[in-house]
């Protein structure tokens, strides 16, 4: 049997398939992104054979609007996928995924206030992103509070963990996680402030997960600069199971994201050139609450050229928010991987998921011409 038939075969006994059933190979993931996903973009990416998540929050606070909003959230992608409303004995599970940003103090309410909610309608994964370095034991606890629960039929999701460092892969797999996401620097958005690319963070942490956890069944996802099927390819050859897009997502027709930045997205190129990771992305919008291990990868814009510049924080703070009250998109905060400049266009979710998932197999199938 040559490499490409069994990399077939290995794509009908996926681990992957076994976990979600609802999805392809290969498994093409939408990242949970605030003022990005919600459940209809979700639903639209399972619905292609991707797996959707929604962002889930860092309000844990008991009757907090972000606890409301989580079930909300919930019960609009059930309606979306078909599903109606949960019942107490229903043992099906709900095809997409929940992010949860876990670097508030009102984490420590998630087992109270969150849980519940989940257990109820059953999401089929649980991502976890961004513990404060200062309690160690906010995964742990998560992942507890997750995994407790019992009973015949009782709701157990899979536990997803983003990581940007090899320690902190073996930090999550120590903490219980099911899927280490392995987050290189080319990402958008927020990620570790120091940290590699994917192409060697990824086998990285696959051989840790391999050698320091062979008891355990974990698998690692890719995340970071990946926008078409030849990233995803070679994400899967570097040793993924599954391939997550961020930035892909953001033009999607229903993504949330406000139709400037999706205009910027589209027209940037060069994104090696034309994006920066920095802090003072979180400075300039007012989004100070992450801890200082993590910084952001953003298109530059006016405001960052000012900083560089040396204009002080509050004077370039005056313009960002007088360009924003104008309209004028020159100093809005676009979060973007170095992907940015292979996306060309707004489509459906369900396009882009069936386009990325196609030519990645385009991309494997054609190497059987080089054996």
């Amino acid at each position: 049997m040559n490499i490409v038939r069994r990399t077939l075969t290995t794509m009908a006994s996926s681990r992957m398939k076994s976990w979600f059933p609802t999805t392809s190979y290969p498994p093409i993931i939408l990242a949970p992104m605030a003022g990005v996903t919600n459940p209809k973009l979700a639903s639209e990416v399972t619905k292609a054979g991707g797996l959707g998540f929604i962002q889930g929050g860092k309000d844990f606070e008991p009757e907090s609007k972000g606890v409301e909003d989580l079930e909300n959230q919930l019960a609009q992608a059930r309606k979306y996928l078909g599903l109606g409303a949960p019942a107490n004995d229903d043992a099906s599970t709900l095809p997409i995924g929940v992010g949860a940003l876990t670097l508030a103090p009102s984490t420590k309410h998630f087992g109270e206030t969150a849980v519940p909610i989940l257990r109820r309608h059953r999401p089929a994964a649980v991502w976890l992103f961004a513990p404060p370095p200062e309690v160690p034991d906010t995964i742990p606890s998560v992942v507890k509070a997750l995994k407790s629960g019992s009973g015949s039929g009782a709701w157990v999701p899979k536990v997803v963990v983003q990581v940007g460092t090899v320690d902190a892969a073996r930090e999550a797999a120590k903490g219980g996680a099911d899927i280490i996401v392995a987050q290189g620097v080319d990402a958008g958005g927020h990620q570790w402030k120091q940290g590699s690319g994917v192409i060697s963070l990824v086998p990285e942490i696959s051989d840790l997960v391999h050698n320091e956890f062979p008891d355990r069944d974990i698998a690692v996802w890719a995340a970071g600069g990946i926008a078409d099927g030849r990233g995803v390819a070679a994400a899967l050859a570097l040793g993924a199971e599954g391939v997550v897009l961020g930035t892909r997502y953001i033009v999607a027709s229903e993504s949330d994201a406000d139709a400037l930045k999706k205009k910027a997205i589209i027209s940037t190129s060069d994104g090696g050139k034309t994006t920066i990771k920095s802090q003072f992305h979180d400075s300039i919008q007012g989004t100070t609450f992450w801890p200082g291990i993590y910084d952001g990868r953003a298109i530059i814009t006016e405001s960052y050229q000012d900083h560089e510049n040396g204009v002080p924080l509050d004077e370039n703070v005056k313009k960002f928010k007088a360009a924003k009250e104008s309209g004028d998109a020159s100093r809005i905060v676009t979060w973007s991987g170095t992907g940015v400049g292979l996306i060309k266009e707004e489509l459906p979710a369900a396009e882009i998921t069936k386009k990325v998932r196609e030519d990645a197999l385009k991309v494997i199938t054609g190497f059987k011409s080089l054996i």
